[in-house]
């Protein structure tokens, strides 16, 4: 079994996993761009570069620690922001505006998949008590919620996360040979949403890989395959976590050294199109 794993993985298309890649980098600049706007709201201000520096760093933190603990670091990064006291309390308030708002995108998503017959209807339910029980959690902690007029900007940059992540996740299902990837991801996605919200391993290793084969089990993908597609997924989505939370780390880190930054950035361009040359031109060739 664990050969004709590795013989599919080895034959993933690597122009659909680069796709993959950058959709996943657009899903966490979008991700923290929906942070920042949650917390504008509070008074807090920042650049779009600043801000997806913070959030990744919180990737970074999940990546080896189990318990959403980069929620909590991104919590202590993004109250930094804030002109007045409680700030934590605050930013714990932009963070259930986010999660509500998350929530009722991928609700969105979620109806759209059932109008063709994609996926169940039951979901909504969960996401729809998710967003209700983050939004009554914000209210309990005495901050204001968003301003119905500020709320588009917040949907906007969490509509880009989860369209971003979608086609992430429909680009690893077409390298993997995956049929109607499109409609694949639209089961898989909500599938990988509500098995995050009890992350018991560091990077959800294990849980995400095997959320992904059974929910592809259901669009009649062998659990082989959708097993691999799980580990590609999975493998994709943590390099760009690894990565882009390094490279906050560096940008975040004390004194904040113009020089080791663009040290840091140039040698992540060079590694990657180093990466992409010998994985997708040199075969071309």
């Amino acid at each position: 079994m664990l050969h004709g794993l590795f013989h599919t993985l080895a034959d993933a298309d690597p122009r659909w996993m680069w796709l993959a890649g950058l959709g996943f980098v657009l899903a966490l600049v979008g991700s923290a761009g929906g942070w920042r706007s949650a917390v504008a709201l509070l008074g807090g201000r920042t650049t779009l570069l600043d801000a997806t520096a913070r959030y990744g760093a919180g990737s970074l933190t999940n990546t080896f620690v189990p318990a959403h603990a980069g929620d909590a670091v991104r919590i202590g990064l993004f109250s930094r922001l804030l002109p007045h006291g409680h700030r934590v309390r605050a930013t714990t308030t932009a963070f259930a505006a986010v999660g509500a708002a998350r929530c009722t995108v991928l609700a969105g998503l979620v109806g759209a998949g059932a109008a063709v017959g994609a996926v169940p209807l039951w979901p909504l339910a969960v996401l729809g008590g998710i967003a209700v029980a983050a939004l009554v959690a914000a209210r309990l902690m005495r901050h204001r919620l968003p301003d119905p007029r500020d709320v588009p900007r917040l949907l906007g940059w969490l509509t880009l996360s989860t369209v971003a992540r979608l086609l992430a996740t429909a680009a690893t299902c077409s390298a993997l040979g995956v049929h109607d990837p499109l409609a694949a991801a639209i089961i898989v996605l909500p599938a990988l949403e509500l098995a995050g919200l009890f992350p018991i391993t560091p990077g959800n290793v294990g849980v995400t890989t095997g959320t992904v084969a059974l929910a592809l089990r259901a669009h009649g993908v062998p659990f082989h395959d959708g097993l691999a597609a799980g580990i590609a997924f999975h493998a994709a989505e943590t390099a760009v976590g690894l990565l882009v939370g390094t490279l906050s780390v560096l940008y975040l880190g004390p004194g904040r050294r113009p020089l080791l930054r663009r040290v840091a950035l140039t040698a992540s361009a060079a590694a990657i199109a180093a990466a992409f040359s010998a994985t997708v031109l040199v075969p071309l060739v």
